[in-house]
C-alpha cells in the first residue's frame, strides 16, 4: 500500500513537471504582426448528510477587479487553460455530440453566437446576460459568419425560412506551415461555403444534427442572392432549424474535406475564426495563434474599434488530475479555471486569495428519471411518495454545502429565462408541489399504503459508480418509508446504451439532461420524443400538445413561449416525472493580468471560450505579480 502511494505521489510530480514544461514560452510558434488600431466597425467531495442542516456557506462579494481598469488595451500574451480530457475530435461532422470540439469551436464561426457585449464585457456591457452557461435569447445574439438574418412563416404552405445575409470580407486564416491552410490561401470566406457547411449538418450521418433532429433532414438550403443563404422548412420545425443551424453549424472551406474527405485531422484544421490552430501534441498540448484575418472589433471600452484577438496565442493543455489542474492555476502556469466546486473555491479564497472569482451555472442537474410506463412508475402516487420520502433540503446543506437550487428539472433557474422558471418561492407555485418538495416520510408511507405497497416496495436506480455516494444517501432516506432501492452499478457507456434503448426497467440516474436544456426550452426533449433526455419515457397528452404551440411561440415572442412553458410546469411538476438532483454553483476563478474577462463560461449556447477573442492579457501586471 506504501508503495502504491509513493507511486501515486511520484506520478503527480511526474504529471505536473510535464505541465510545467508545457506552460514554458518557446510552446507557441510566432505570432503574426500585430495589427494597427482601427476605429470602425472529478467526482465530488462525500459529506455526510447532517441529522442538523448546517448554516449556509457565506459567499464573499465580487472583488473590484472584476470592474473597469479602464487601461487601453494592449495587444501580446498568451493565455493558458486546462482540460482535464485530451482532444479527440477535430471536425464536429465526424465527431461531435451535444458540445462543439475544444478547437473547432474557436477556429470555425458560426452563423451566430451570443453578443460578448450584451454581458459585462469587463465591466463595459450592458449586463443584459452574465454569459454563465449555454443561454441562446435570441436578442442576445450576434453574427459571426452571417452578418444578419431573418425569418419568415406561411402558415398556408405549413413553411418557414430563414434568410442569412452572410458577411463580406471574411478571410480564412493563412498558416504558411499548414499545406490545407495553403489550399484556401487566405480566401474570401463565401455562400457557397456556407451552404456546403450547413448541408453537411443534415446529410452526413455522423452529424449531430443529422443524427439528434430528424426534422431537420428535409431542409432546402439555397443560394438566394450572391451573399445570401436561405434554408426552407416545415413550420413545426422552424423553431429547431433557427437554433441549430444557428448555433451549431460551423462553416469550413468545401476544397479541404474535398481533398482530405474531412477535417478529422488536426492538420487540416482551416477556418474563419479568431485563431488557428498550429500544432498539437497528444496528451499534452494544443497550440493556437491568433488569425491576424479575422474580421472582428472590440465592440465596447476604450479600445472600442481595435481589432481582435488582442492575445498572440493560446494554448489548450491536457491536465487530466484535478490537483495538479488546480496547483497550475495556484502557480500561475494556467490563467483561469472554470467548474470549480464549491469545496474547492472555499480552499481557493484561502491559498491564493488574489485570484479573482464569479459564481458560475449550478452545473449538471440531471435528475433520477423513473420508468413511467411500467409499474410501480405508471402510478402517480408511487412517484409522488418518493418525492416526499427525499429531503431535498437536508441534501442542499450536507451534500452542496448549503448552496444552490433543490428545483432543477426539468429546467435550472438562469438569468435571461426568469419567464421561465417555476420556483419553490414562486405566488403561482401550487401547493400540491410544493408538497412533493417537502419531506415528509408519512405522508410517502400513506401513498404507498394507498397504491397498494403497504410494506414498502423493491426497485433498483441504473446509474454509474461515481454516483453511488449520492444515490447511497438517498437510498437511506428511502429506506425510513420502506423503500429498497438497488444500486446497479454499470459503466456510463453502458448505461447511457441502455437508457438510448430505453430498456432501464426502474429508475435511472440522468442521461442527456445535463447543462443546456434552459438554452433550448421550447424543444424540451426531457418531457417528450424517444431521445435519451426523455429518461422517464413520458408521453403526455397535455405536454404533447402545449409544447408544439410554445415552439410556434418562440419564433416571434420568446417570452411568451417561456410563460406557456411556466404555465405547463403546474402540470409537469405535479406528475412527479422526475427527481430532482439538487445542484450546487460552481465558481470560476482568473488571475487579475486577464483584462477585460468577466468570468464569462461561454459565448452563447454551447460557443465555449469564445471570450478569449476579446480579452487582454496584461504581462506587465503578471510579472509585477512574481509569476
Amino acid at each position: 500500500m506504501r508503495r502504491n502511494i509513493l507511486w501515486l505521489v511520484v506520478s503527480g510530480l511526474m504529471v505536473f513537471s510535464l505541465v510545467m514544461a508545457a506552460c514554458g514560452p518557446a510552446a507557441v510558434p510566432p505570432a503574426p504582426a500585430t495589427p494597427p488600431t482601427q476605429t470602425t466597425p472529478p467526482a465530488p467531495l462525500t459529506p455526510a448528510i447532517p441529522s442538523t442542516p448546517t448554516a449556509p456557506v457565506t459567499e464573499p462579494p465580487q472583488k473590484e477587479a472584476v470592474k473597469p481598469a479602464g487601461e487601453a488595451p494592449k495587444y501580446g500574451g498568451t493565455l493558458n487553460i486546462a482540460l482535464a480530457n485530451d482532444i479527440t475530435g477535430w471536425d464536429d461532422i465526424v465527431t461531435r455530440g451535444v458540445t462543439p470540439g475544444d478547437t473547432f469551436r474557436i477556429t470555425n464561426e458560426p452563423m451566430w453566437a451570443g453578443d460578448w457585449a450584451k454581458g459585462h464585457a469587463g465591466g463595459y456591457g450592458t449586463d443584459e446576460t452574465d454569459w454563465m452557461d449555454n443561454y441562446d435569447v435570441f436578442a442576445n445574439d450576434m453574427g459571426y459568419a452571417a452578418a444578419s438574418w431573418k425569418w419568415t412563416t406561411d402558415a398556408e404552405k405549413n413553411q418557414g425560412a430563414i434568410i442569412y445575409q452572410i458577411r463580406q470580407g471574411t478571410h480564412y486564416a493563412l498558416n504558411p506551415a499548414s499545406e490545407a491552410s495553403r489550399l484556401v490561401s487566405g480566401r474570401e470566406m463565401t455562400a457557397d461555403d456556407v451552404i456546403f457547411s450547413l448541408k453537411q449538418m443534415v446529410t452526413v450521418t455522423t452529424a449531430y444534427v443529422y443524427r439528434a433532429n430528424i426534422e431537420l433532414r428535409a431542409a432546402n438550403i439555397t443560394k438566394t442572392g450572391p451573399w445570401e443563404v436561405t434554408v426552407k422548412l416545415p413550420l413545426d420545425a422552424l423553431i429547431t432549424g433557427i437554433s441549430r443551424f444557428g448555433n451549431y453549424g460551423r462553416v469550413v472551406p468545401p476544397e479541404v474535406v474535398a481533398k482530405y474527405g474531412n477535417m478529422s485531422n488536426w492538420k487540416v484544421s482551416v477556418g474563419s475564426g479568431p485563431f488557428m490552430l498550429t500544432d498539437y501534441v497528444p496528451g499534452s498540448a494544443a497550440i493556437m495563434i491568433k488569425n491576424p484575418n479575422y474580421w472582428g472589433k472590440d465592440p465596447v471600452g476604450p479600445g472600442k474599434g481595435n481589432r481582435v484577438p488582442y492575445i498572440n496565442g493560446y494554448r489548450k493543455l491536457v491536465i487530466p488530475d484535478l490537483s495538479t489542474r488546480q496547483a497550475a492555476l495556484r502557480t500561475g502556469k494556467i490563467d483561469q479555471m472554470s467548474a470549480i466546486r464549491w469545496e474547492d473555491a472555499a480552499q481557493f479564497r484561502k491559498t491564493t486569495p488574489e485570484l479573482i472569482e464569479k459564481e458560475g451555472p449550478v452545473g449538471s442537474s440531471s435528475p433520477a428519471y423513473m420508468n413511467t410506463t411500467k409499474a410501480p412508475f405508471t402510478d402517480i402516487r408511487v412517484r409522488r411518495a418518493l418525492m416526499m420520502a427525499t429531503d431535498f433540503e437536508a441534501i442542499r446543506q450536507g451534500w452542496n454545502g448549503g448552496l444552490g437550487q433543490i428545483l432543477t428539472y426539468p429546467y435550472e433557474k438562469a438569468r435571461g429565462y426568469e419567464a421561465l422558471y417555476l420556483g419553490l418561492d414562486d405566488p403561482e407555485m401550487p401547493a400540491s408541489i410544493k408538497d412533493l418538495y417537502t419531506y415528509n416520510p408519512e405522508k410517502a408511507k400513506q401513498l404507498l399504503k394507498e397504491s397498494g405497497y403497504p410494506n414498502g416496495l423493491k426497485t433498483s436506480i441504473l446509474l454509474t459508480a461515481s454516483e453511488v455516494d449520492y444515490y447511497s444517501i438517498v437510498k437511506g432516506m428511502w429506506a425510513k418509508v420502506g423503500i429498497d432501492l438497488v444500486l446497479d452499478v454499470k459503466e456510463t457507456a453502458a448505461k447511457n446504451a441502455i437508457i438510448t434503448a430505453r430498456q432501464h426497467e426502474a429508475l435511472s440516474s440522468g442521461s442527456g439532461h445535463g447543462r443546456g436544456p434552459v438554452g433550448t426550452f421550447y424543444l424540451a426533449p426531457s418531457l417528450q420524443g424517444t431521445g435519451a433526455a426523455n429518461g422517464s419515457l413520458i408521453d403526455d397528452r397535455i405536454i404533447n400538445e402545449v409544447l408544439p404551440k410554445a415552439r410556434l411561440a418562440a419564433i416571434t415572442d420568446m417570452n411568451k413561449s417561456m410563460g406557456m412553458i411556466k404555465e405547463l410546469m403546474k402540470h409537469v411538476l405535479d406528475q412527479a416525472y422526475a427527481i430532482p438532483l439538487p445542484a450546487a454553483p460552481s465558481y470560476i476563478f482568473w488571475w487579475p493580468w486577464l483584462k477585460n474577462y468577466s468570468g464569462e463560461n461561454t459565448i452563447g449556447y454551447f460557443v465555449g471560450d469564445f471570450w478569449a477573442t476579446y480579452i487582454w492579457y496584461d504581462e506587465s501586471l503578471k510579472k509585477s505579480m512574481g509569476y
